[in-house]
């Protein structure tokens, strides 16, 4: 009768061969944009640079829904930006579940009061749901969902009645170009070569911050603030990305949207929304 020590050793190498094949399979996955995308990933935006700093955007998402967040109506419109225009980055953190776990998102403001938010997110087909574990697993494939704030802030606070936090981003104007400019090359590279999403490594949170010139990947798996972004407003705070002559309470409360104030069909949605950074005097404040 074989030993204790030996029928281990066979179990582990069973599971080792097991994992084995399902890295193997895993890795023959290949990325593609054809599918039955849900409602909401349909379309990727097209990108094209017209001249230098200056882009044209085709596909920007701006939809309405109903109360069941179903689909009222949708919209995609086309926009030329350029980089000169940017006026300031607001970091967008959504809270759909506690224990941190949250999707995080950009917009960027221009001197014309346009906003253009730019959210990467995990692409679903019509019969999937999301899942940490299958994020893993080479299962959704990668987006860059650019909207308008009625759309993209309005479905999580009013719609999904998610705890939505808003926060001016400081950055001098050249980071901030930087930063526009690299998460448009990104949406351009994905639209020419699918990717996929990953949970730990590819997620919401990584695509923005890899755009910091200290971002290393290993961050993804040391910090617990990257690893459940409900938390990464501390690690802007820390690092003086949001305003820390306020204390991190303090910001959170300024930061916080208030869906009574405002709705997403008002025109003065943007401006209602961030109400609480209008502190005269404040220099946290935009």
């Amino acid at each position: 009768m074989p030993s204790r020590r030996f029928r281990l050793r066979l179990v582990l190498i069973f599971f080792a061969l097991v994992l084995l094949v399902v890295v193997a399979l895993v890795f023959r996955l290949t990325p593609t944009h054809e599918g039955e995308w849900g409602a909401l990933q349909g379309r990727i935006p097209t990108i094209t640079s017209s001249a230098e700093g200056q882009y044209h955007i085709t596909g920007i998402r701006d939809f309405r829904y109903h109360p069941d967040a179903s689909v009222a109506e949708s919209r995609y419109f086309d926009e030329q930006i350029d980089l000169a225009g940017l006026q300031r980055i607001w970091l967008g953190i959504s809270h759909f579940a506690p224990m941190g776990l949250a999707h995080t998102f950009l917009s960027f403001e221009f001197s014309d009061q346009r906003f253009l938010v730019a959210s990467v997110e995990a692409r679903l087909n019509a019969s999937q749901s999301y899942s940490p574990l299958k994020g893993l697993l080479r299962r959704y494939h990668k987006m860059i969902v650019l909207g308008t704030e009625a759309d993209i802030i309005g479905l999580r606070s009013h719609i999904r009645q998610e705890r939505v936090l808003l926060y001016p981003l400081q950055l001098t104007p050249e980071e901030q170009r930087y930063v526009l400019r690299g998460i448009l090359n990104d949406a351009q590279a994905i639209e020419q070569q699918p990717a996929f999403y990953n949970t730990l490594l590819d997620n919401c949170l990584t695509n923005l911050v890899k755009h910091d010139p200290d971002f290393r990947h290993w961050w993804g798996l040391t910090d617990y603030r990257l690893v459940l972004p409900g938390f990464f407003d501390g690690l802007a705070w820390q690092r003086g990305w949001i305003s820390n002559q306020l204390t991190l309470v303090e910001a959170r409360q300024r930061a916080e949207i208030d869906p009574a104030h405002t709705q997403p069909a008002d025109s003065a949605f943007s401006v209602k929304i961030r109400s609480g950074w209008k502190v005269v005097g404040d220099a946290g404040s935009p």
